[in-house]
């Protein structure tokens, strides 16, 4: 039993398109993967060299620690424990965006194996 020539042309357009999309999404995806990993890193060295900062205050816990957040072209005096608080829950938000954004990418690369795999049968034919 044979697929009419216009049926098979139809699912080779609809798997192409699939794929082509697909693709397009995940190299946006690895993107963003890329961007936010440079992101948790520039807050977990940040948060590290705060903490350091509050270690060497000779016991007083960054009480004598004057420090700054950037607040666009200005800087406005914060407490270090404040802007501890601050990268940790920046850092944990970086995590589970990341977690996330992983698990988009193994969806996409899932589809697009399966369209490559559906190109394959069809084209077999």
């Amino acid at each position: 039993m044979s697929i009419p020539d216009e049926t098979l042309r139809k699912v080779l357009f609809e798997l192409q398109n699939r794929l082509v999309e697909n693709n397009r999404q995940l190299g946006a995806v690895k993107a963003q993967i890329v961007g936010k990993e440079r992101e948790k890193r520039i807050a977990e060295l940040t948060k590290s060299e705060l903490v350091a900062l509050c270690e060497g205050d000779s016991g007083g816990k960054g009480k004598n620690i004057t420090t700054y957040k950037a607040v666009g072209k200005a800087f406005f005096r914060t407490d270090l424990g404040v802007l501890l608080e601050e990268h940790n829950v920046h850092v944990s938000k970086m995590t589970s965006d990341l977690n996330a954004l992983e698990q988009q990418k193994k969806y996409l690369e899932r589809n697009i194996n399966e369209s490559q795999t559906g190109l394959r049968e069809v084209l077999g034919r």
